[in-house]
């Protein structure tokens, strides 16, 4: 029976997948690139055709497959190497502003006592969200190749390649959360935006539009816009507590810059995946410890 339902549920969301917006006549995402191989990593048979082939071998360098065994250079002369290794590109546009980042960051839960961060605090942070979002933009767009269309289930696998296991499985449940709600509220279209309906901070809207301008897929389901948005309002929110559960609650001020950075450095979950370098570093903090 659960098969038969599972089966279901992607007819379903199959049968609604005219609704998402068309990203083009490829999927090329130049935007996602620095490299020329990632560059032309997709192609087509015919022009405009309804499959979309995939260039590279499973255990490309620019694939995630082999990165997962990847170590940290303790050697000075390792390190500079390292440093040389190439780098994720910066994002001149991407779904939120600093604004929406405080936000979520003066949300308080629990006994209602949080320390502030600060205006610095916050835009380090959003500027290292950023390459979170590369990576699994990225992902999402190589697992959207086989169908040319990527919906939830891109995301959410893609969050699970590129996370740990505690982390990812905290992000995606918060994207069944926000699928769930939008699911439910079905009757407030006309009354609430979608990130209201999904109980979000950030802007779905946003996120759709900035799925579409870089073209992760030939065709974008409204679920995966959802599901990226909730991935990334979550991460913000993992961070805020593991910042937080390091420090002391009676202490005063807010929190820094340096404090965000040095718990991030020391934590193995995140730090990998908020480095510049496009191979993914897992387990492993600042430190090279696991």
């Amino acid at each position: 029976m659960a098969g038969i339902y599972s089966s279901t549920l992607k007819t379903l969301e199959d049968l609604t997948l005219d609704s998402g917006y068309g990203a083009g006549d490829s999927c090329r995402s130049l935007s996602l690139s620095s490299s020329k191989s990632n560059s032309q990593a997709f192609t087509s048979s015919q022009h405009r055709g309804n499959w979309w082939y995939y260039s590279g071998s499973m255990n490309s360098r620019n694939n995630s497959w082999d990165t997962v065994n990847t170590v940290l250079p303790e050697d000075p002369e390792v390190a500079d190497i390292f440093s040389k290794c190439p780098k994720l590109p910066d994002l001149e546009e991407y779904p939120w502003t600093d604004e929406d980042i405080g936000k979520i960051l003066r949300k308080v839960k629990g006994d209602g006592k949080s320390r502030p961060f600060s205006q610095e605090a916050v835009r380090r942070l959003s500027q290292l969200l950023r390459r979170a979002l590369i990576r699994i933009a990225r992902e999402a767009q190589r697992l959207s190749v086989m169908h040319s269309k990527c919906t939830r289930f891109e995301v959410q696998s893609a969050i699970k390649l590129i996370q740990s296991w505690s982390l990812s499985e905290s992000c995606v449940l918060a994207t069944v959360k926000a699928l769930s709600l939008y699911s439910m509220s079905a009757g407030d279209g006309l009354r609430k935006g979608k990130s209201a309906r999904c109980g979000l901070t950030l802007s779905v809207g946003r996120f759709f539009r900035w799925m579409v301008d870089t073209r992760i897929s030939v065709r974008i389901h409204e679920y995966a816009a959802i599901s990226l948005t909730a991935c990334m309002e979550n991460l913000v929110e993992e961070i805020k507590a593991r910042v937080l559960a390091s420090q002391s609650p009676d202490g005063g001020g807010e929190i820094s810059a340096e404090i965000l950075e040095m718990v991030i450095n020391n934590d193995a979950e995140l730090w990998g995946v908020l480095q510049p370098y496009e191979h993914l570093i897992c387990g492993k903090n600042a430190n090279g410890k696991i």
